[in-house]
């Protein structure tokens, strides 16, 4: 969605950045022998060396244990304390380490293995619960439940998709909301944020990283700035839902901060029909897949098999097939109207001087079986085209990439389409015969140039609309195009919109720009 905004010419301020503090990692580091601060640093980097393979152009990275980030949350700390909405008390219940949280009765389930061993679990995470009890600090979470739900039927598009809303306010509605423990005992707890005036407790992992998106907009000095990036839009798992859902604008509420404009839930990659499972071996390794397959494949794939509203399916043999479709027809679309029979640079001249302006008139005078079906074919072609940047940003508004995928790959089948039927190819022999009368000369001369045109539209439009989600192969079509660097933006993609490309697009040479691999034969 970032690039996407760019693309539109619109401002957009990414962040993205790894959560440092908590149980786990102080776990974790004493397992491994080195300091929880080695430990983080060297997380950190790989996820942004994962960033940086995957060209995620992210606009701060921000990481819980930067200075600026530990200082706001000691700020947000202090005013929810001034303003009473912290207190000191004994809390015990079920504690999940992995998740870092209590759970209530109503999220525990208990379950059984394969070895009739019984255990207390999360419903929602399945991770192990154990029954705690400790001295904590708690924030008083239940004084806004009833403003929440206010707020969440009022403003229903805050959670999205609707499925994830209707659960969180039935949540809500049917339980009573718990005060928050929101700091751990040093005594258990050395790795996290000293809770100001008290150094026997620590704030809790989910109170400090939730509040890393108001420091990266510039809390507590300048949040309300008209500069400033919030309120912003929240990216999420389902597995932390609850945090972000319910805490987090309980937080901003208390603090009488703008609620952010939306929380959009994805669901998991599942890898052909079963959660990824080390036990199980089917966990898909991101860099080796990327290394095999291509960034541009890779970050297609995703786009194309995300479903927001259930978990999405990994599948070797249908990644590979994706590839082998963006090849077939795709890539070599530009290849194919790209060849040195044709001319996109004359074709594209002619549209700005109107030649095509009478085309319908033509399809009757060209030697086609079907002609009707020839024109039937260069009317939706245009249609697609024309309707493909709405329609795909009308999709990825709602942050549905699956469909703005499949509006896509509708315009770059009917480009395909339009150039069979229509055959180019056959009018360069035509013209070849020295007895053709000039007539009828210049009517193949005028329909080949027009199937060349719309051929080339589709791959020109279709990579400027594709280069948010593959920036390198659409962009090494563009320039196969020589469309120029100003007009790869969101306003050129239409047809006619641009008529200055073409140069050089035919010259002879030209490899495909993405070459096809063989599947692997396991992942």
């Amino acid at each position: 969605m970032h690039l996407w905004e760019k693309l539109k010419n619109k401002e957009s301020f990414f962040v993205t950045g790894t959560d440092e503090h908590g149980l786990k990692i102080q776990a974790v580091a004493e397992k491994r022998g080195i300091s929880p601060k080695t430990l983080v640093d060297e997380v950190s980097l790989n996820f942004k060396h994962l960033a940086e393979k995957f060209d995620i152009q992210y606009d701060r990275f921000i990481r819980t244990t930067d200075g600026d980030h530990i200082e706001s949350v000691k700020h947000f700390w202090k005013t929810m304390n001034e303003r009473g909405l912290i207190y000191k008390g004994t809390h015990s219940g079920w504690y999940a380490v992995s998740d870092e949280t209590f759970y209530p009765e109503s999220q525990i389930e208990k379950v059984t293995d394969s070895n009739g061993i019984s255990k207390m679990i999360s419903k929602e995470t399945k991770n192990e619960v154990i029954f705690h009890e400790e001295s904590n600090y708690f924030f008083r979470l239940s004084k806004f439940r009833d403003r929440l739900i206010n707020y969440l039927k009022e403003n229903p598009q805050l959670i999205t998709p609707k499925n994830k809303y209707d659960s969180i306010l039935a949540e809500l509605e049917g339980e009573k909301l718990e005060d928050l423990s929101i700091s751990r005992p040093s005594s258990r707890l050395l790795w996290g944020i000293e809770v100001p005036g008290d150094d026997t407790q620590r704030i809790y992992v989910w109170f400090d990283a939730l509040i890393n998106y108001i420091t990266a907009a510039g809390y507590p000095k300048s949040l309300n700035a008209p500069t400033s990036p919030w309120p912003a839009v929240h990216v999420i798992g389902k597995d932390i839902a609850r945090f972000h859902c319910i805490y987090w604008p309980i937080f901003l509420m208390a603090a009488d901060l703008p609620l952010p404009k939306q929380i959009v839930i994805h669901s998991h990659w599942l890898c052909d029909g079963f959660k990824m499972s080390k036990s199980l071996g089917n966990v898909v390794d991101p860099l080796d897949t990327l290394d095999y397959y291509g960034q541009d494949a890779c970050r297609f794939f995703l786009s194309e098999y995300s479903n927001i509203e259930s978990d999405s399916n990994y599948s070797e043999r249908e990644f590979h097939f994706t590839r082998e479709n963006l090849i077939g027809k795709y890539a070599n679309l530009v290849t194919r109207c790209g060849g040195p029979s044709f001319d996109i640079e004359e074709s594209v001249a002619m549209l700005k001087e109107g030649s095509f302006d009478k085309i319908e008139s033509f399809w009757e005078d060209c030697p086609y079986e079907n002609p009707a079906a020839v024109k039937d074919a260069a009317g939706k072609l245009r249609a697609c085209l024309d309707n493909l940047y709405p329609a795909m940003d009308t999709h990825l508004e709602n942050f549905d990439h699956m469909k703005a995928t499949q509006v896509w790959w509708e315009a770059i089948e009917a480009g395909n389409q339009l150039f069979q039927l229509g055959q180019p190819w056959i009018f360069t022999k035509e013209m070849k015969n020295e007895n053709l009368q000039p007539e009828k000369r210049e009517t193949s001369k005028l329909v080949q140039s027009f199937l060349v045109y719309m051929a080339a539209e589709t791959c020109r439009i279709g990579s400027i609309l594709m280069g948010p989600i593959m920036p390198h192969l659409s962009h090494k079509i563009l320039d196969r195009l020589g469309v120029s660097m100003q007009k790869r933006t969101a306003q050129y993609a239409s047809v006619g919109q641009d008529s200055t490309y073409g140069h050089g697009a035919n010259d002879k040479g030209k490899k495909l720009p993405i070459e096809r691999i063989k599947m692997r034969e396991s992942t």
